[in-house]
């Protein structure tokens, strides 16, 4: 169960799809948060913007509440003892925390573009109330279909 399903008590789960969505609001939660400390260090000197790879940790996410493992995934490194190291595997990896380097640095090494940076936070706000949107409606539909199976 993730963040926002604790907070709402919303333990009752019709499919699989509520968990990706959950975990959808809370990357996008994450993200709007690395913005806004972007903006936020715009004048500070050699900060380098923040950001997730949204779509690879949702994918991952995905495939562990889908199970929609590869073969590979399923390999595991062969240890003589228990607390030794295991090794890690590339596709594990991913929806790592990453610096969004490619704009040009200013005098002072801050290479946050403030233009981008407001873009990126409109876009994600937009895409976090779809989201919601999208699950109030979906919640909706269910609590219809049990009002009206009161009536018959």
């Amino acid at each position: 169960m993730n963040k926002l399903s604790q907070a709402f008590g919303t333990s009752f789960e019709t499919s699989k799809a509520y968990s990706l969505v959950y975990s959808a609001l809370d990357y996008r939660s994450l993200r709007q948060d690395l913005i806004s400390s972007n903006l936020a260090n715009v004048s500070t000197p050699y900060y380098r913007p923040k950001d997730v790879h949204f779509e690879d940790m949702l994918a991952e996410r995905a495939a562990q509440i889908f199970h929609n493992k590869s073969p590979m995934e399923d390999l595991e490194l062969t240890r003589t003892m228990p607390q030794h190291v295991s090794g890690l595997h590339p596709n594990r990896l991913t929806g790592a925390l990453f610096f969004r380097d490619g704009h040009l640095a200013r005098n002072d090494g801050n290479s946050v573009d403030l233009d981008v940076e407001t873009t990126e936070l409109g876009k994600n706000s937009m895409m976090y109330q779809a989201l919601t949107t999208a699950l109030k409606k979906h919640k909706g539909i269910f609590a219809y279909a049990l009002d009206s199976g009161k009536n018959l």
